[in-house]
């Protein structure tokens, strides 16, 4: 079982970052291999608040991608 010292429900990816640049801080997803261990996570980080349970596309990123994906197409191995 895991002890988390402090929960944080980060509002930004900038502050996401800055908080797991500590080696023991966490993100939480999942929880399932998080559960199976032990030890104690100074700061536990939630990302629930910053909208990434979504893909959104549009036009703009649509064509860069595929630009991208030419540009490969004459990358040698």
């Amino acid at each position: 079982m895991i002890n988390i010292q402090k929960y944080v429900r980060a509002k930004s990816l900038e502050e996401a970052y800055t908080l797991n640049q500590k080696k023991k801080n966490r993100i939480l997803a999942g929880m399932l291999w998080t559960r199976m261990e032990s030890g104690n996570v100074p700061v536990a980080i939630d990302l629930c608040d910053l909208g990434l349970d979504k893909i959104e596309e549009n036009e703009e990123e649509y064509n860069r991608l595929l630009e991208i994906e030419k540009n490969m197409e004459f990358m040698p191995d």
